[in-house]
């Protein structure tokens, strides 16, 4: 079992290229993987977030916690990261509102899929909470919010055979893939960016990997 200190490490470094390629134009992204792919490390992100899981749900002996246990910490774990969407969700709009109003433009109301907010706020401030609406690079924390909240189905398969957890994760991602399915963008049009049905696997993967 790898230490979670170095797990932690490699989550810092994809966070921090994650950040390097969403600022167009910097010559930081010239040196990230990003260059050589179509990764820009949110793959790596949730991969090591499934070994993390592996890691979390044992006890300090490094043996298997009770299910109860496993289930209760990532449900937990769960509500922390939506509490976090909301809170910079909250503050993202109250910039993009500030700055409008200090430049006297209301089209900056319109950044970053914002203008559905403030033309509709009724039923986005609902969209907002159910995490169906999400602000332009505001949308990998609703896919880790689904992402923890179905690891306690695999953590659960997975006590009686990680190859069935696996296996139900790659049914479900070929599935996903064929019928296109995808969790919908309300009140707006279209689906996620993040198909959390097939990013999901990423996760499984890590978790199984992590005992392996």
């Amino acid at each position: 079992m790898r230490e979670p200190n170095a797990v932690d490490f490699w989550r810092g470094i994809a966070l921090i290229t994650i950040f390097i390629n969403h600022i167009p134009g910097n010559v930081f992204q010239n040196y990230t993987y990003s260059q050589y792919g179509i990764s820009d490390a949110a793959e790596l992100f949730v991969f090591l977030a499934g070994w993390s899981i592996g890691i979390a749900t044992r006890d300090k002996s490094g043996e298997r916690e009770s299910v109860f246990r496993s289930v209760q910490r990532l449900l937990s774990r769960t509500i922390e990261v939506y509490r976090a969407q909301i809170t910079i969700m909250v503050l993202a709009l109250a910039m993009i509102a500030g700055t409008a109003l200090v430049l006297d433009n209301p089209l900056i109301l319109e950044w970053h899929n914002a203008g559905g907010f403030f033309g509709d706020p009724i039923q986005t401030v609902v969209g907002v909470a159910l995490l169906t609406h999400q602000l332009g690079f505001f949308n990998i924390l609703p896919l880790y919010v689904v992402l923890l909240g179905v690891a306690p189905l695999f953590v659960i398969v997975a006590r009686y055979s990680r190859l069935a957890a696996l296996g139900l994760s790659l049914a479900l991602y070929a599935t996903s893939l064929v019928e296109e399915w995808n969790l919908p963008s309300w009140p707006g049009d279209g689906d996620w960016f993040f198909d959390p049905l097939c990013w999901q696997l990423l996760l499984v993967l890590g978790f199984v990997l992590e005992d392996w």
